[in-house]
């Protein structure tokens, strides 16, 4: 602690190895922040890579920073994000499969799939189109 340096003062611009393919996907995405984090800071970045898994954790940072007005300046705007974020699924779970028609006797009824439902805009252009088929 010479020369009037603090402990918590100290940022470790190296990017340990847990951390790389975390980094190395945001890179990909052309997502540039900053990675100089405290070493206690990179501890709870690796802590958050064992629960949420790499994959989880770049993805939210780039969502993050596809919603950041003035962009990312550094990654520790990433650690709230990544903080919130649930546990990876335990190894071999599979998702429960969404049930794809009513339970028969059920008085439920399913809303079309958009494919079977064009929006207003897509009524309106077919609408359009088939005014200027008449026409010629």
């Amino acid at each position: 602690m010479s020369e009037g340096v603090n402990a918590r003062d100290v940022r470790v611009a190296v990017v340990p190895e847990f951390a790389r393919p975390v980094v190395d996907r945001i890179t990909a995405a052309k997502v540039y922040p900053a990675w100089t984090l405290t070493p206690a800071e990179w501890l709870v970045v690796h802590a958050l890579i064992k629960r949420s898994g790499p994959d989880m954790l770049a993805a939210a940072a780039v969502q993050a920073a596809q919603r950041a007005r003035n962009g990312v300046a550094h990654a520790r705007y990433f650690l709230r994000a990544w903080q919130a974020l649930p546990p990876a699924p335990e190894p071999g779970t599979i998702p429960a499969a969404a049930p794809t028609a009513p339970a028969r006797g059920s008085n439920v009824v399913p809303f079309p799939a958009a494919a079977e439902r064009p929006g207003r805009a897509a009524q309106a252009a077919d609408w359009y189109a088939d005014l200027l088929a008449e026409e010629q």
